[in-house]
């Protein structure tokens, strides 16, 4: 049951876009992120993504924010189609969020490019505190927090091809603490 907090905040529902981006040598870029207004929610390493604007399709959303969080070009040959959803539901900027999501694997031919954040919002500029590229080995033995939660656990399976669709995650850092 939600607090009396979490009840008052105006509920954003809607639809994002996000992907599993790999270099030539399959190690995938995750966005540390966090809320600069918020410090107790501390960082997570996000994959990267946003919402679908109006009349923009999945792929075409998928370009626009890895241009604007990263710098990194893609074509739409590169995105394939999305085969992992998942809702999530969260706390952000004094509003509650209800996320579809839909996740894509994007492959970008060469080296892993240098990130850039020129085209960053504003909040993105606050919020976006850095990039990395990780091989699927160092998610696995990490104790830093993913978003999604269960990428350590489903990043494998999705990149070996299989569809995936979870429930609805709602994102509560402090309750997985108490329950680790």
């Amino acid at each position: 049951m939600a607090d009396d907090a979490t009840a008052t905040k105006p509920l954003i529902e809607r639809n994002v876009a996000r992907a599993v981006v790999l270099d030539e040598h399959e190690r995938v870029l995750l966005l540390q992120v966090g809320e600069y207004g918020n410090p107790e929610f501390g960082t997570a390493w996000e994959l990267p993504g946003g919402g679908i604007e109006a009349g923009e399709t999945h792929t075409h959303a998928l370009m626009r924010e890895l241009r604007e969080e990263t710098g990194i070009v893609v074509t739409a040959e590169q995105i394939q189609a999305p085969t992992w959803r998942r809702d999530v539901i969260y706390d952000y900027r004094g509003s509650r969020r209800l996320q579809h999501e839909a996740i894509s694997t994007v492959r970008l031919h060469g080296p892993a490019p240098e990130i850039q954040s020129l085209l960053r919002d504003a909040f993105e500029q606050s919020d976006l505190f850095d990039a990395r590229w990780w091989t699927q080995q160092e998610i696995l033995a990490s104790r830093e927090w993913f978003y999604p939660h269960s990428l350590p656990a489903l990043l494998a399976r999705f990149l070996s091809g299989e569809t995936i669709s979870e429930g609805l995650e709602v994102w509560d850092k402090a309750a997985w603490r108490a329950n680790s």
